[in-house]
């Protein structure tokens, strides 16, 4: 089968490799200026494409048929060439759906508020009330139909999903958040269809909250699966669909090792290295050297808050994903600032050794003594449990602990 994308730019398009994983087929990248389509769409030198900006919208004149879904949400992701007849599809909207459906979100028990009054939006006004749920758009602009971010901050007890259909918070703006979850009181569910960065601000906020959130990535796969589906007639399994989650983010999302001093994480970093090929960086052996002395000699002369500043620095600067091990010092979890920089795109995992396992060090200032040792994790215990995404416990073998971190992190 002759498949693709087509949009301008597709520099950085996932697709090829979800495509690949999920259907074994080729899958080409059509990078297209706007006067090249008339000439694309004549040839018609295709079996099936997906579309992406900037021209879900302006496909559709090329179209003999479009699919009652996607003639509601006024947009077209997914063209099939049926013996040169063409038909427009909209898998935004449905791979919404699959995903809400697939964990279980009830959207009937409250109000869906949904972000922006663009054609991501109108996929998910689509998939909302496909599962039978009630909304509200939510749009900056006087625009009929919508109401106002004011409005919605009044009325927010009745909202019990917040869907961010609105490009803020995508990188590079990953410190923007669309909406103030602290505002709102009943929320259950957070979503947010952006996929770079793979947890947004604002998924990290609901994290924060202890709010369960969902991210665009997932309903990207899942769009696509409904895509294969199109072009092939074969329905992509549920299985398979997890395997290329699971196999995309083990290839691109970072491992973030937090935990106390001692507790195994250098060690363990680096036999992750040896059974993952992953490069390893260690976040105090680099602020070490920007500081050009050791850290306990940086405590004595400059602060701690000093330190703190140059931690944060280099948390910042592993924001981005290269499917790296990222060994932490113990105390980055002091600022919450360093956990989500370093959460953006990592899977934060606490490396948890009991403090009777711990010893003391003269190389990190804070925790010279077992009894500065003991006070330093009762201090910190909850810090960790809050950040980490999974828990590893480090008790018996370093063996033992790696496989496990393989394990739970799909490397």
């Amino acid at each position: 089968m002759k498949l693709g994308l087509i949009g301008n730019p597709l520099g950085h398009s996932w697709s090829p490799q979800i495509h690949r994983i999920l259907i074994k087929e080729d899958y080409q990248l059509w990078q297209l200026k706007e006067d090249e389509l008339d000439d694309f769409f004549c040839r018609r030198d295709f079996d099936g494409i997906n579309v992406t900006i900037p021209y879900k919208q302006t496909v559709m004149k090329y179209l003999d048929e479009i699919d009652p879904a996607a003639e509601e949400t006024g947009a077209v992701n997914c063209i099939v060439n049926r013996g040169g007849i063409l038909k427009g599809y909209n898998t935004d909207y449905s791979g919404l759906r699959d995903m809400l459906k697939g964990h279980g979100v009830n959207l009937q028990n409250g109000r869906t508020a949904i972000l922006g009054s663009g054609g991501a939006s109108k996929a998910a006004q689509t998939a909302v009330k496909a599962l039978g749920g009630r909304y509200d758009v939510i749009s900056r602009r006087e625009i009929p139909g919508c109401i106002s971010y004011e409005e919605m901050y009044r009325k927010q007890a009745e909202y019990t999903c917040l869907i961010n259909a609105t490009p803020v918070g995508m990188y590079p703006e990953c410190d923007d958040v669309p909406a103030d979850l602290n505002a709102f009181s009943s929320l259950q569910y957070v979503v947010d269809i952006i996929a770079n960065p793979l947890r947004t601000r604002l998924q990290w906020e609901a994290k924060m909250k202890g709010i369960p959130y969902l991210g665009g990535f997932e309903m990207l796969v899942r769009q696509a699966a409904d895509a294969d589906l199109l072009f092939t007639g074969i329905k992509v399994s549920e299985e398979k669909i997890r395997e290329c989650i699971k196999r995309l983010l083990a290839g691109r999302r970072n491992i973030v090792l937090i935990g106390m001093p001692t507790s195994g994480k250098t060690t363990l970093a680096s036999m992750l290295r040896e059974m993952s090929g992953r490069t390893v960086y260690e976040m105090d052996d680099e602020i070490t050297e920007k500081l050009g002395t050791t850290i306990a000699e940086c405590f004595a002369d400059k602060g701690e808050a000093y330190f703190r500043q140059i931690e944060t620095e280099t948390a910042a600067e592993h924001r981005s994903a290269d499917a790296a091990v990222i060994s932490c010092g113990g105390g980055v979890v002091k600022k919450e600032i360093n956990m989500r920089y370093l959460g953006e795109n990592g899977i934060i995992v606490w490396v948890n050794r009991a403090p009777r396992h711990l010893f003391p060090t003269d190389s990190r200032p804070l925790s010279t003594t077992l009894e500065q040792i003991e006070k330093l994790y009762d201090e910190r215990v909850s810090l960790y449990e809050r950040y980490s995404d999974i828990t590893v416990e480090n008790n018996g073998t370093l063996q033992e602990a790696a496989e496990e971190i393989i394990g739970k992190t799909g490397v």
